[in-house]
Parts: structure tokens; C-alpha cells; sequence
């Protein structure tokens, strides 16, 4: 389970990292990098249960980093979560 800077426990099914301006994935400890710390996922789906990305550059389209692409990569990811 998820553990908070503070140390406490958090009991979550799954995690979508909606990136910003920076993207900082330092503090996610599981192996789903590339070497140049990009992480490796198809349309935002990562190999780790539970673990999602909205708003990557390209995640899907040239859009996908912007408000207008990224209702569209959401809605995917969240028809992935109701299907698993």
C-alpha cells in the first residue's frame, strides 16, 4: 500500500498521476521507467496494477498534454478501471 511523507497507510485500489507543468515521478518506486525516466505504459495503462498516467506528452495524440485531449485519455483509462 501506498505510504504518505508522514508515514501514514493508505488502502487505494489505484492511482492516476495527472502530470503538470513539471513531471516528477521521483517518488514513485516501481519498475515502469525507461532509462530516461520516461515511463513505459500504452495510452497512459502501465504494467503495474493500479498505477495510470493522464496528461504525458503524446500519451495518445499531439493533444493529450492539453485541456482538450486529455477528457479523451481520461475517459480511456477510466473505461480501463471498469473493466478490470
Amino acid at each position: 500500500m501506498p505510504a504518505l511523507e508522514d508515514g501514514r497507510v493508505m488502502d487505494v485500489a489505484n492511482v492516476i498521476w495527472c502530470t503538470g507543468f513539471r513531471q516528477d515521478f521521483s517518488w514513485i518506486d516501481v519498475p515502469i521507467f525507461m532509462e530516461d525516466s520516461e515511463p513505459i505504459h500504452e495510452r497512459g495503462v502501465t504494467s503495474e496494477p493500479g498505477l495510470y498516467f493522464v496528461g504525458l506528452d503524446f500519451l495518445y495524440a499531439f493533444t493529450s498534454e492539453n485541456v482538450g485531449g486529455v477528457g479523451r485519455d481520461a475517459r480511456h483509462i477510466a473505461r480501463h478501471i471498469a473493466r478490470a
